[in-house]
């Protein structure tokens, strides 16, 4: 190959790095202006956020509704994959500790981004697509249905009602989450979800 197929093969690698970045970019200060501004902020300050021309923004994403689809969409997938690394991270250690490990991972999660999805959880407005593996309050039932399963099986729970723990447990936890939501107080989660383990343990351990 010579030098000049060398560069016309290397071109649209970069174009596609480039983009990547600028959607990158663009989503970091979408859920910045977002959280600050709710879901009725201008593109055109998300744009100057970003340090992009609002045509440029628009080349990526044809509205404000697709942008916080997008939003939305990445923020679940990036928490899902964390779950699914503390699921295989604890297996084989005593329930509550895999059961704390992922309450943890999941309000960190939210600590992290708290502005924005306190939005999310609060609006009517919008809500992300059809999944083709069902909304994230339901990928977290799944989740925990698995813990608890592991904790059954281990003679740690009682057997007797234990298909509507995940359900129950994830109930309480989006409770609390709204609740940080409500009150704008975030850093109190970890506190709660201590809480929350505590009680929800009292109810199901053998």
């Amino acid at each position: 190959m010579n030098r000049d197929s060398a560069k016309r093969a290397r071109a649209p690698r970069l174009r596609a790095r480039l983009r990547e970045a600028t959607g990158d970019a663009i989503r970091a200060a979408a859920e910045e202006v977002l959280g600050e501004q709710g879901f009725g902020a201008r593109m055109e300050d998300i744009a100057e956020r970003a340090g992009v021309s609002v045509g440029t923004l628009y080349n990526h994403f044809e509205d404000r509704n697709a942008l916080l689809r997008e939003l939305i969409r990445v923020r679940r997938e990036a928490l899902l994959a964390q779950l699914d690394v503390v699921v295989a991270e604890v297996e084989g250690r005593p329930f509550r500790e895999q059961l704390r490990a992922l309450l943890e991972k999941v309000f960190k999660h939210f600590h992290q981004h708290a502005r924005f999805f306190a939005n999310v959880m609060q609006s009517e407005v919008i809500r992300p697509g059809p999944s083709p593996r069902g909304g994230t309050l339901a990928e977290l039932t799944t989740r925990v249905e698995l813990l608890v399963q592991r904790g059954v099986e281990a003679g740690e729970l009682r057997r007797e009602g234990s298909e509507l723990y995940a359900t129950l447990l994830v109930g309480m936890a989006r409770s609390l989450l709204m609740r940080a939501a409500e009150t704008k107080r975030p850093e109190e989660l970890e506190r709660d979800a201590h809480v929350l383990l505590q009680v929800f343990l009292k109810g199901i351990e053998v």
